[in-house]
């Protein structure tokens, strides 16, 4: 009897200690791809070629962008491609063809668990705060006219409406069942 409780209660802490092992895992993984990318990033930036066993290639590297909510402390990369691995590491443009400052720019991103990641905060701003769409070369100031808790199938909010330019943050309520839509109207660009 008393070793069944042996065996029993090192196997529960075998699985505690491995369910506590996923997310720190995940935190290193996460905290890797986001290195690689902002050496890459340093690499163009200072007239370097990428090795050839970079992570990502000259042409993702230069449509990176950057993504600023000053009233929620965001600062993040924006990635030209909506795909699972993109969205692990940064935030993702859903239209790969999409022009800042053009229709209605649209970026989607995880919530995330931690409050300095993704779109953590995102149901924090207000209406009225700027949002910045940093590229290498200009800076598109838009300010957010609404906030919204949608349906995941109301696509429809990603449109471009005629005559406006406009953007769209999309990320996951807490549940995961519903989205937060963040729209902000186009001000200006500066740069």
């Amino acid at each position: 009897m008393k070793k069944a409780r042996i065996i029993i209660g090192t196997v529960f802490l075998l699985a505690g200690c491995i369910l506590l092992s996923i997310p720190l895992y995940y935190e290193w993984q996460h905290t890797r791809e986001v290195r690689a990318l902002e050496e890459a990033l340093s690499l163009i930036s200072d007239g370097d070629e990428l090795p050839d066993d970079a992570a990502f290639t000259y042409e993702e590297v230069t449509a990176v962008l950057e993504l600023e909510i000053p009233s929620i402390d965001l600062k993040q990369m924006v990635l030209n491609e909506t795909t699972e691995e993109n969205l692990s590491i940064a935030l993702t443009q859903l239209k790969t063809d999409q022009l800042p400052g053009q229709g209605n720019f649209a970026i989607a991103g995880h919530r995330g668990y931690r409050g300095d990641r993704h779109f953590s905060r995102l149901p924090d701003v207000s209406v009225g705060d700027k949002i910045y769409l940093n590229t290498p070369s200009e800076t598109f100031v838009y300010q957010i006219t609404d906030i919204s808790i949608i349906e995941p199938e109301d696509v429809g909010i990603l449109a471009d409406q005629d005559g406006k330019t406009e953007i769209t943050l999309i990320t996951c309520t807490r549940s995961g069942k519903q989205r937060v839509a963040v729209k902000g109207e186009f001000l200006e660009v500066t740069g």
